[in-house]
């Protein structure tokens, strides 16, 4: 026979396992001073109109399950400079030598390291 606690607690176990997730799309524009509107206010009238209520994909995309973060990229002056730096210091593989003895004579044979 079930006692009042151990219902309660076996309710609370179905509740926290019945939790659903919510399907959140985030959007990520990134960041730059050079904007002057705002590009929240503009991207969320953009749903509206594109996806109206009776549209088939409201149910997924509307200002509820679409999210706005400006946190999340870097600026574009900060990719560009990345993306420059590793190209620019990126250097092809070196093939070094090792000393080889043959005959009685040194000379200098190469061989690739990360075979």
């Amino acid at each position: 026979m079930r006692t009042k606690e151990t219902a309660n607690k076996e309710r609370k176990a179905t509740k926290t396992t019945n939790r659903r997730k919510r399907r959140i799309t985030w959007f990520n524009p990134p960041y730059s001073k050079n904007v002057s509107s705002n590009i929240g206010t503009n991207f969320l009238h953009l749903l509206n109109s594109c996806f109206p209520p009776n549209h088939k994909l409201h149910k997924v995309i509307n200002k509820n399950t679409v999210k706005l973060s400006y946190s999340c990229t870097p600026n574009i002056k900060q990719i560009i400079s990345s993306h420059n730096k590793r190209i620019i210091n990126e250097t092809p593989k070196k093939v070094s030598t090792t000393n080889c003895v043959t005959a009685g004579t040194n000379n200098l044979a190469p061989f690739k390291e990360n075979v």
